[in-house]
């Protein structure tokens, strides 16, 4: 296993999760499998494929600790190569991970690493999201709906009011300049059920900017 693994799973430490080799070693097929991908196809921007370890999966697991079922069925919006959605599943196995994306490549790309780490309860759905809001299929049907800067937080607001079981809650990872997003998603302009929103900071070494944490509850 190289360096860049083994720091995986020491700076997961940070965030007070425990890797196991199994887990460190899916990270890595994850790894390489989007480098060579990445070459044929854009899936990840050229920057940040010099550091997936911090800029994607570390970046992924600072939402870890904002989910209290183990078992919690979440929708990741707008995942792209499959952030923070997979990673997260990689840590919590128990997930039940539904992946929307548009992008055709990038579907392809995300059913062809689910099939080879062999993650169970994990679904690639191909579609937008408005076209999925005008069905009744996928309504309410989620514990957690969680996107990593696809979407500013006022189009989130009601993409969570339509995939969200009440008591849900939608978790979005943001930068750290985030108050005209919150400014917009204010009670008299907010006639979306979601509110409470919360700001968590995310202050750790590894990651070179501050990030936030949004969470608001359906």
């Amino acid at each position: 296993m190289d360096q860049e693994i083994l720091s995986l799973g020491k700076n997961a430490r940070h965030l007070g999760i425990e890797l196991n080799d199994t887990q460190l070693t899916q990270f890595d097929v994850y790894k390489n499998e989007l480098l060579q991908w990445n070459a044929k196809t854009n899936l990840i921007s050229e920057n940040s494929s010099q550091e997936i370890i911090t800029r994607h999966f570390l970046d992924s697991l600072t939402a870890l600790q904002f989910i209290k079922k183990p078992h919690a069925r979440i929708i990741d919006v707008g995942c792209g190569a499959g952030f923070p959605g997979l990673p997260l599943k990689i840590a919590l196995p128990a997930l039940e991970l539904y992946l929307l994306e548009t992008n055709r490549k990038k579907v392809s790309f995300l059913k062809h690493i689910i099939r080879l780490l062999n993650l169970s309860h994990t679904v690639v759905l191909h579609d937008r999201v408005e076209n999925i809001i005008k069905t009744d299929s996928w309504k309410e049907k989620f514990d957690i709906l969680i996107s990593r800067a696809a979407f500013k937080l006022s189009e989130l607001l009601p993409q969570g009011e339509f995939f969200l079981a009440p008591g849900g809650e939608l978790i979005a990872l943001k930068g750290p300049n985030v108050d005209e997003e919150l400014a917009q998603c204010s009670p008299t302009i907010n006639q979306y059920k979601i509110s409470q929103f919360i700001q968590h900071d995310i202050n750790v070494p590894f990651l070179e900017a501050q990030r936030k944490i949004i969470i608001g509850k359906k």
